[in-house]
């Protein structure tokens, strides 16, 4: 998160190749992994969910995201680049096309240097569809020049995040959806929002037709008020937590007084989105400023998160947003909220 104060935080979406119009959307299906036909959406279930994402495979890729080999994940450094180029390989893996020029890199430039945005497309590509992005940051604050223990390894903040969004893409990926989804993994958040910035504009000035943003950021604490839930910024500025609950069948997104008082909504960045498309863009999170003391701190680490619990949040936000995107759910804006 920007380091502009110790409460702001939140990371997320976005798409679009290094010199992209939209003529440059990889519509290439040759590279998808699926040869087996693609699943009908309307068969996902609790239980198939639960088979695909175990603790196990969560607990390996954020054990990788926060591993010292990145060095803390710092946009525009050699480290991020190696960062960017596993999470690439994971979203090939699962058969996750790059969204532009058969490249998973989205470049922008940061103090001169280039940092990216790691961007994906879940099936075949479509302009006349809606499009749909679930994202988190990927990089983090880096590391300090000396030390026994020198690495912001950000395991929450937001290894955590971009952990949800692999595990989402990997299940959903199997199935035939008929919405362009695009899975977004920022660069440059902690550096001001950078990447999505770059990203929001780039989609508005081409034209895009993006109807809704799920941002994922710090999700690896229980929830101060109980297990497998969250809270959404912004959460008056749209009815999505109701749609949301209503998916799940309990109440899983809640209402965190904290984030209006520490405007969290434009901290992160499903922001830039909404700024440019006036669409409801949230991002969902679990720290709530009461259960979590390594903010910003060298003591982010795995060690420290629930991972189990993390691994909660993660199956029923891929069973929400699953259902959502099949069931053509719209989510509908508040007036002057």
């Amino acid at each position: 998160m920007p380091k502009i104060y110790l409460f702001l935080f939140i990371g997320f979406f976005s798409l679009l190749g290094c010199k992209s119009g939209k003529n440059l959307v990889n519509t290439d299906t040759k590279e998808n992994k699926s040869l087996v036909p693609l699943k009908l959406p309307s068969s996902i279930t609790k239980e198939i969910v639960a088979a695909d994402l175990s603790v196990k495979s969560t607990t390996e890729i954020i054990s990788t995201l926060a591993s010292d080999e990145f060095e803390g994940r710092e946009s525009g450094k050699p480290s991020f680049d190696l960062c960017v180029d596993y999470v690439s390989n994971q979203l090939k893996e699962f058969g996750i096309k790059p969204l532009f020029n058969n490249n998973y890199r989205d470049s922008f430039k940061l103090k001169g240097v280039s940092s990216y945005n790691v961007l994906g497309l879940i099936g075949d590509y479509d302009p006349s569809k809606e499009h749909i992005i679930i994202g988190a940051h990927l990089d983090h604050i880096g590391s300090e020049k000396s030390g026994e223990d020198k690495v912001y390894n950000g395991a929450n903040d937001n290894a955590s995040g971009v952990t949800a969004v692999l595990q989402i893409s990997k299940v959903l990926a199997q199935y035939q959806f008929d919405k362009n989804i695009i899975v977004a993994l920022f660069g440059a958040e902690e550096k001001g929002l950078l990447g999505s910035k770059h990203l929001a504009k780039k989609m508005a000035k081409e034209g895009y037709n993006l109807s809704t943003v799920f941002n994922f950021e710090m999700i690896g604490k229980i929830l101060t008020t109980g297990p497998n839930k969250v809270y959404l910024t912004g959460y008056n500025k749209s009815d999505c937590a109701q749609i949301m609950n209503e998916l799940h069948g309990s109440l899983f997104v809640e209402f965190l007084p904290a984030e209006i008082s520490y405007q969290l909504f434009s901290r992160s960045d499903n922001f830039p989105f909404y700024a440019e498309f006036k669409i409801p863009s949230h991002s969902l999170s679990t720290f709530d400023f009461q259960n979590y003391a390594y903010y910003h701190k060298l003591g982010d680490e795995v060690e420290e998160l629930d991972l189990e619990n993390m691994n909660e949040i993660i199956k029923s936000s891929t069973l929400i947003i699953a259902k959502f995107i099949a069931e053509d759910r719209q989510i509908s804006m508040k007036s002057k909220q």
